[in-house]
Formats: structure tokens, sequence, C-alpha cells
């Protein structure tokens, strides 16, 4: 099971429609930690829905749990580890350069 499949199992079953509208995007993703950003506008609908989720056994054959451990407003003040901070510092390269062209 990927994390898309797991996120959008989670907002479908906590939200609906609603849950399924819900933009996300993958900053990074390992094999248990992915770095997502998502609209202000549907961080809390995003949160409960990703909270509360826990997976039944028939999904991957055993239950799943997934817990948000960073939430910021302001992209540079996430923290990651060493390992990361290339792809890190090229996702804020990237931020800097889509809010110079707006």
């Amino acid at each position: 099971m990927t994390w898309r499949q797991i996120i959008n199992n989670a907002l479908k079953r906590s939200h609906g429609i609603f849950g399924e509208g819900i933009e996300y995007f993958f900053l990074n993703q390992d094999d248990k930690i992915a770095y997502l950003k998502v609209c202000r506008t549907d961080k809390e609908i995003f949160s409960s829905g990703i909270s509360s989720y826990i997976s039944g056994e028939s999904l991957i054959g055993v239950p799943l749990v997934v817990t948000i451990l960073q939430e910021e407003s302001n992209l540079e003040k996430i923290q990651v580890n060493d390992d990361d901070k290339l792809w890190f510092h090229r996702v804020l390269e990237n931020e800097f350069e889509e809010t110079q062209c707006s």
C-alpha cells in the first residue's frame, strides 16, 4: 500500500467526497515518514482525517495508524534530519521561485 492510497483512504473514510477533494502534495517520502504540503484552507479537514484514521486489516493485513509529527504554516520552520537536508533545500528553492513568479 502506498502513502497516497493510505491518505486517500483516510480522507475518504473521514470526510467522504469533501475529503477526496483535498489537494495535497508530497515534498518527500521515505519508508515510514512522508512530508506533505496542504493548502491552509484544507488543513483542519486533512489533519482530522489523517489523525482519526485507523485502517482495517483488509487493506494491508494489519491495522495501520498514521500520526502527524509536525505541522507548520511556514515551510522554513519544518525540522528535518541531516539526511533530509538536500531535498529540503531543493523544496525551499522551488517555493521561493514560485512566490517570485506570482
